[in-house]
């Protein structure tokens, strides 16, 4: 999907969750590990980093053009021309594109800010000669042919229309435009759907023209890539690309901030409140002040987020998206629908009155800056995340990472509380309330007439340089060593040894499942079970806690899902409290009464909510009554709730016998074995193991509703049902390749061609087999305007028969099978990702490299193979189909 780039709606979405921020970091971490830097600057002006990471046999490569929202003549425009990269060049076709990199199994994306434009890829490092043609075939030229853009502005308009379906984006665009007002910075850089109208291709060739010439570029390349031998080929394959003359940019006057306060209607379960203040740029001395500032706020020792821990709020966050001259801080809470909006304000304003009055606790900012130190350590442990972020410095701050750091390092308590007192003034600061309000009714509607458009899919041949990939397909060769062992008490263990940072991940899970093992009329308790982990152990109350996690630099959560990113030199005292706070929760009296009120407050919003409303009612369809999934939580059910009950629970659903962990990082198998022994060992569990898994259920009957949504322009759509087909049978795998078909490779795939590229009619469009060990479900999705709702769906239903009537076509299937592959490597890109793939199949009784068990059956499938697959399990007249729309 490509999408505008809002880092504080991530912010926003993180307090609709109310999952608490990470904590910050130790007063004394080992020195950094240092990523090897390799920089050129070719004849033409275009600059070249190669930065070398042998975490995975994956390269991801970054293309940042220095021009965005801020130099555009039309609001969008930018944003169109990112869109119109990926529709073709003077040298390849759209399908040339999208098939090249889809073989590969890659990720590609683009994203458009106020300075920049960025294309990137992420793919097997096999394949980077691949990335660069690609890259490359953008630098050559556009097409932004008219014709293309006709059928790419449906596309986009619907992403103007998703994103403004938001009250929460409404709301910080809306900021922006207030704060920035007079300046290229209040132009978020989203778009219109009149200003699509207003762009033509003459206006998107002469910003290209304008702006996209290799003295305007930096390009990031990273991982397991030889840095010589890459820049040599970027030089080879741009050097014919010639540099061009730059135009001015437009000049930032800023004008003083003054007070407004903004309100809108959401359709989200709860009301969402933020404080924004200008803060200063990226160019100011200031800047890095401003960003320990914000760390300050979030620490989980501090008073804002004592608001959530008090439970007078279900989240809290500070987020900053900042420019070069100026930029913003949001400081917002997620409370309950009981609780207003101007409450919330209140709440947040009194933690910056405060701290303004009495000053910023001295050790948090130590610890902040120290917190910095720590994730430095941590960036190399992802190849995507490495290229994202020396691009986002290079390319806007003109500063590396490490000079970031250094300039954090300087930062005293002092420059923090000046910043403070000087720029967050609740006189001057823009408030923005989103409020729940409920749409009325649901209903549900008639069928829809067959349509027997005929959907053309031919697609041209691949280039050159990519024919290769098709001929040699196998399964890639695993390049980790999985330790797997399983202790006395039952508790599995999974080490994967890495020494390439200084660094440890651990990802775990208990399994289980509420619907089952919660008593009756008690739904919700093991939600509040999870919540009461982030309130101390029965050794360290909750500031203890954090404290102890802060001296050892870790970052560390409990509950059925549990975690720990910790330094390897403190490795052991991190299991060690993660143990503590697993095995010997507090549950303290006075936290289960806040989180058992968080918990029915959310509640009372949520089921009036459309979100809840389109899952029930999704749910209740797929279901038959008294099935455990078709359980839910209602306020009287926690109501009923108390705190024996937790204890209860806890100690019932709790056990080492449903328990696997997964160690990655610079430790080795005996030591990650000795450590979680000595701590995990002496757990013991009691009577025999519980049954988590439902059995099949008859297949659902087709069925239809509409959810209204407040405030919502664009229709969600998703269709579902049920398939009794577990994820060991062998069609299983079959499946997973037909899905491949339908959606994988954006528009190299069946679905994104015909209802996006072709048609126009949806932004974007995913479908997953959802697969359980007795049971499974397929879902289709996609995002659309109303008057395009049944016609997306009954394309859908059309590729499906077509399917099932005759075996795949060749060219798709084996562009399937080799996605399928290169995804193998570019899942392992990261540790976290690497750990939690593990944690999924040994945790469900598979095999760790359960991954390239079904490669190696999806690799040697046949085309007939598939449809018979789809055959037996698909009913494409037997979806259930739930829609949240816009609220006439």
């Amino acid at each position: 999907m490509i999408r505008v780039r809002t880092l504080v709606c991530a912010a926003l979405a993180a307090a609709l969750a109310a999952a608490p921020f990470a904590p910050v970091r130790a007063q004394s971490p080992q020195p950094a590990a240092q990523v090897d830097v390799t920089r050129a600057t070719l004849p033409n002006g275009m600059e070249v980093v190669v930065l070398r990471d042998t975490l995975a046999p994956v390269v991801a490569t970054w293309m940042n053009y220095r021009v965005g929202a801020d130099d555009e003549p039309i609001t969008g425009l930018a944003h169109a021309q990112e869109h119109m990269l990926f529709r073709g060049s003077k040298t390849l076709t759209a399908s040339q594109f999208a098939d090249t990199t889809a073989i590969t199994g890659g990720n590609f994306n683009a994203d458009t800010q106020n300075e920049i434009t960025q294309y990137f890829f992420e793919m097997p490092s096999q394949y980077l000669n691949i990335a660069l043609n690609l890259e490359r075939s953008r630098a050559t030229g556009a097409l932004d042919d008219q014709k293309l853009w006709d059928q790419e502005r449906g596309a986009i308009t619907q992403e103007v229309t998703g994103d403004n379906s938001s009250a929460t984006y409404r709301l910080y665009a809306k900021t922006v435009e207030h704060m920035f007002a007079g300046t290229p910075y209040a132009d978020v850089g989203l778009g219109t759907v009149a200003s699509f109208k207003q762009i033509q291709a003459p206006d998107l060739k002469a910003f290209y023209a304008k702006w996209y010439h290799p003295n305007n570029a930096i390009y990031v390349i990273a991982g397991n890539v030889d840095p010589q031998a890459t820049i040599a080929k970027v030089r080879a394959l741009y050097a014919d690309v010639p540099s061009a003359p730059l135009p001015p940019r437009k000049p930032v006057r800023l004008a003083a901030p003054t007070a407004l306060t903004l309100r809108d209607n959401s359709s989200d379960p709860i009301t969402v409140a933020f404080v924004a203040y200008r803060v200063p740029g990226y160019t100011s001395p200031d800047y890095f002040a401003s960003e320990i500032l914000n760390d300050v706020l979030n620490s989980q020792r501090g008073a804002l987020f004592e608001l959530q821990a008090s439970g007078k709020a279900l989240g809290t966050f500070a987020q900053s998206q900042t420019y070069p001259e100026a930029g913003l801080s949001l400081v917002g809470s997620a409370v309950p629908v009981a609780t207003s909006g101007d409450t919330a304000v209140t709440d947040i304003k009194n933690v910056i009155e405060n701290y303004k009055k009495n000053g910023l606790p001295a050790d948090l900012v130590e610890v902040a800056k120290q917190r910095e130190v720590a994730q430095a350590q941590f960036a190399l442990n992802s190849i995507s995340n490495l290229a994202s972020t020396w691009s986002q410095t290079l390319a806007i701050e003109h500063r590396t990472p490490d000079e970031d750091l250094a300039g954090l390092q300087k930062v005293t308590l002092d420059d923090v509380n000046r910043v403070l007192r000087t720029w967050y003034d609740n006189t001057t600061a823009t408030v923005a309330i989103a409020t729940p309000k409920e749409a009325a009714g649901s209903a549900f509607g008639a069928k829809v007439g067959e349509d027997n458009t005929v959907i053309p899919t031919e697609h041209t041949a691949l280039p050159a340089f990519a024919r290769n990939v098709l001929k040699q397909l196998r399964v890639p060769e695993q390049t980790i060593a999985p330790v797997q062992q399983t202790l006395p008490n039952g508790l599995k263990l999974v080490v994967v040894p890495t020494k390439l940072t200084p660094t440890v991940t651990l990802r775990g899970v208990v399994a289980g499942n509420p619907g089952v093992q919660e008593p009756p009329g008690k739904d919700g308790l093991s939600g509040i079970v999870d919540g009461l982990f982030a309130y101390g152990t029965a050794t360290y109350d909750r500031i203890a806690f954090q404290t102890e996690l802060d001296k050892i630099a870790a970052t560390e959560s409990a509950g059925r899902s549990f975690s720990l990113d910790v330094l390897s030199s403190a490795f052991d005292r991190g299991v060690a409290l993660l143990a503590d706070n697993e095995l010997h929760p507090a549950f303290p009296a006075d936290a289960f009464a806040i989180v058992k009120q968080q918990t029915a407050g959310s509640l009372a919003g949520q089921l009036k909510s459309p979100d809840y409303k389109a899952q029930r009612a999704l749910v209740n369809a797929l279901y038959p009554a008294g099935d455990p999934s078709r359980r839910a939580a209602t306020p009287q059910t926690v109501g009923a709730v108390a705190l024996d009950d937790v204890k209860s629970y806890y100690a019932a659903a709790f056990r080492p016998d449903l328990t696997t962990i997964v160690v990655v990082g610079d430790v080795t198998p005996e030591h990650a074995r000795a450590a979680v022994d000595g701590a995990f060992g002496a757990w013991k569990a009691t009577g025999p193991t519980p049954d988590l898994y439902p059995k099949a259920v008859p297949a659902n009957k087709p069925a239809r509703a509409v959810i209204p949504a407040t405030g919502r322009i664009q229709a969600d759509v998703r269709l579902g049902e049920t398939i009794a087909l577990g994820y060991n049978d062998p069609d299983y795998p079959l499946l997973d390749l037909a899905n491949t078909v339908l959606t994988g490779g954006f528009y190299a795939s069946l679905l994104f061609h015909d209802l996006r590229e072709l048609h126009g009619y949806v932004y974007t469009v995913g479908s997953t087999f959802n697969a359980g060990r007795n049971r499974s479900t397929f879902f289709v999705n996609y995002g659309c305007d109303p008057q395009n709702i049944d016609r997306a769906a009954r394309l859908v239903v059309d590729d499906l028969r077509s399917l099932q009537s005759k075996p795949i076509d060749a060219g798709r299937l084996i562009k399937a099978k080799a996605l399928v592959l290169g995804q193998l490597p570019v899942s392992q890109e990261s540790t976290g990702q690497l750990a939690s793939g593990i944690l999924e199949y040994v945790s469900t009784g598979r095999s760790p490299d359960q991954d390239r068990i079904e490669a190696r059956a999806q690799l040697a499938a046949s085309a007939a193979a598939v449809r018979a697959a789809l055959k037996r399990w698909i009913r494409p007249d037997g979806f259930v189909r739930v829609v949240q729309g816009p609220a006439k």
